[in-house]
C-alpha cells in the first residue's frame, strides 16, 4: 500500500484512520443536531460512518469526483436517501448544485471538507462560495488541510502545499468569525486483563506546550463555529494488520526499487547502443570520405590519361576537347 494513498479504507494504517476519524468527531455535535449535513470530499464514508456512530442528521448531501465513490459512502453510512452528487469543487456551477441541496432543506446546516482543499487545483472558488453562506448565517463549515512542512516530502496528489504560514493566509480569506484548532498525533499504550476482555478506558491524553508539532490545521465558520468537540482518539492498534501494511509498503517499495533500477539499467543499455551507432556512423563517414578523395584522386588520372589519348572524358556529361 502506498504512502500517498489518499482515500482511507479499510486496509489503512490504523493511526491514520483515527487520524480522519477524529476530525469527523469534532463535528459530530453540529452534525447530529443538524437539519442537512453535507460532506465534500467524502471518499468511501469510512471515518465518517466511525465518528457518528449512530448519529445521523435528518438530510445528508454526500459530494466527491466520482459517482461510484459517493455511492460506497451512502453505504458505508447507512443513508440510501442522501443525496449524492459528483461534483467538481472548483467549478462555480457544481458549487452552486450543492448549495442548492443544501439550502432546500430547513434547519442547522453543517458542511465538513476534511483533506480536500490540497487536491484542487485551485481553492478560491471553495472559499468565496463558502465564506459566503457562513456570512450569511446559512451554514456552518468545518474545513482541514495537512501540514505537509512537517512532512518535507513532496506529495504528488496536493495540488498545493501547506504549512503555518500558508494556513494564517487562507485564515485570513475566511469570514472573521472563526474558531482554529490544531491536530496533533499522539503515542500511547494500555493494559489490560489476562483473558483480554473488551473494556473501555477512560484516557487521559497530554497535548500541546513547547515542541508541538501539528500535523493538521483545522478551521470552523459560520453559525456554530464555536460549538466544535475538543478531545482525543486513542484506538487500539491491529498488530497483525499493522505488520501487514508494513510488509506491504516495504514489498511496494522494493518492487518500486526494483522497476527502477530495471529501467535505468535498460536506459544505460540504450544509451551504450546508441553511442556505438554514433561511434560507428562516425567511422562510416571518415571512409566515406576517405573513399571520396581518392575516387576523386583517380578520376583525376583518368580524365590525364584520356586527353593524353584524345578520348572523351569519362563519367562527363559534357563532352570535352582533348587539350
Amino acid at each position: 500500500m502506498s504512502d500517498w494513498q489518499e482515500r482511507i479504507t479499510r486496509e489503512t494504517a490504523p493511526a491514520i484512520r483515527a487520524e480522519h476519524e477524529l476530525r469527523y468527531r469534532i463535528a459530530t455535535p453540529l452534525i447530529a443536531a443538524s437539519g442537512v449535513w453535507a460532506d465534500l470530499g467524502c471518499g468511501n464514508g469510512l471515518a465518517a460512518a466511525a465518528a457518528l456512530g449512530e448519529h445521523r442528521p435528518a438530510s445528508t448531501v454526500l459530494v466527491d469526483v466520482e459517482e461510484e465513490v459517493v455511492a460506497r459512502a451512502a453505504e458505508e453510512l447507512a443513508l440510501p436517501d442522501a443525496t449524492g452528487l459528483a461534483g467538481d469543487l472548483t467549478d462555480a456551477g457544481d458549487l452552486m448544485r450543492i448549495g442548492e441541496a443544501l439550502l432546500a432543506v430547513g434547519g442547522e446546516r453543517v458542511v465538513t471538507c476534511f483533506e480536500v482543499v490540497e487536491h484542487l487545483s485551485t481553492f478560491l472558488p471553495l472559499l468565496e462560495w463558502s465564506g459566503a453562506l457562513a456570512c450569511e448565517g446559512a451554514v456552518t463549515f468545518v474545513i482541514s488541510v495537512p501540514n505537509d512542512a512537517f512532512w518535507s516530502i513532496e506529495n504528488p496528489h496536493h495540488m498545493s502545499t501547506w504549512s503555518e504560514g500558508a494556513f494564517e493566509e487562507l485564515r485570513r480569506l475566511l469570514p472573521p468569525m472563526q474558531t482554529l484548532l490544531r491536530q496533533v498525533a499522539l503515542t500511547g499504550s494500555a493494559l489490560l486483563d489476562w483473558d483480554a476482555a473488551p473494556v473501555q478506558h477512560e484516557l487521559t491524553a497530554r497535548g500541546g506546550g513547547d515542541g508541538t508539532v501539528t500535523t493538521h490545521f483545522i478551521a470552523a465558520f459560520g453559525p456554530r463555529h464555536g460549538e466544535l468537540w475538543r478531545g482525543a482518539l486513542a484506538v487500539q492498534t491491529d498488530m497483525l494488520e499493522q505488520r501487514r501494511w508494513e510488509r506491504q509498503r516495504e514489498s511496494d517499495t522494493a518492487v518500486a526499487q526494483r522497476d527502477i533500477e530495471v529501467a535505468q539499467q535498460k536506459v544505460r543499455e540504450h544509451r551504450a547502443a546508441i553511442e556505438a551507432q554514433d561511434r560507428m556512423i562516425a567511422s562510416q563517414q571518415k571512409q566515406l570520405r576517405e573513399q571520396t578523395t581518392q575516387f576523386e584522386e583517380w578520376r583525376a588520372y583518368i580524365h590525364e590519361l584520356e586527353r593524353e589519348l584524345g578520348r572523351p572524358l569519362s563519367g562527363s556529361s559534357v563532352e570535352e576537347s582533348p587539350a
